[in-house]
């Protein structure tokens, strides 16, 4: 490999992204491992990206597709896919005659209290590696920089 190959590939794995994505992927498939082991039949690598933009309340396939920056035909898939392993149901929108609504089941609300648990102690883990304060601030910093960037992105806006 040439210097400026490695060059390249170290600023590159340097990078916000790259590093935010890594992270994602990483406490998701852990989460998801941790959720099949305590008894959550069904849960699907695939199923965190959507059901993490879920509001308690139910969001609507439009919503979630701006969320999850892809199409709404992208979310309606994996809401069908994610409503037979029985975590979400899909019902009519009370306001919009034409738009759907995703909102969990009971099952899927198991499976959120349980995914809640599993990502403290994988929070706590990750405070033994950069101390609880220093954990506090990553979020305080993302947070702070999502507040700007993303406000659409937040619970309660379907």
């Amino acid at each position: 490999m040439t210097d400026e190959t490695v060059a390249f590939r170290a600023k590159r794995e340097q990078m916000l992204l790259r590093l935010l994505v890594r992270l994602f992927r990483r406490m998701s498939d852990e989460t998801v491992l941790r959720m099949r082991k305590r008894g959550i039949a069904g849960m699907m690598p695939a199923y965190p990206r959507l059901l993490g933009n879920l509001d308690t309340g139910g969001t609507r396939i439009g919503a979630l597709a701006r969320k999850m920056g892809t199409t709404r035909q992208a979310v309606a898939q994996l809401a069908a896919e994610i409503e037979r392993a029985g975590f979400v149901e899909r019902v009519p929108d009370p306001e919009d005659g034409r738009g759907v609504i995703v909102r969990f089941t009971k099952k899927g609300r198991a499976g959120l209290a349980c995914a809640i648990e599993v990502m403290i102690e994988i929070e706590a883990e990750y405070a033994t590696i950069i101390d609880a304060k220093g954990l506090s601030e990553l979020k305080r910093l993302m947070a702070a920089i999502l507040d700007v960037t993303d406000q659409e992105g937040r619970f309660g806006l379907n």
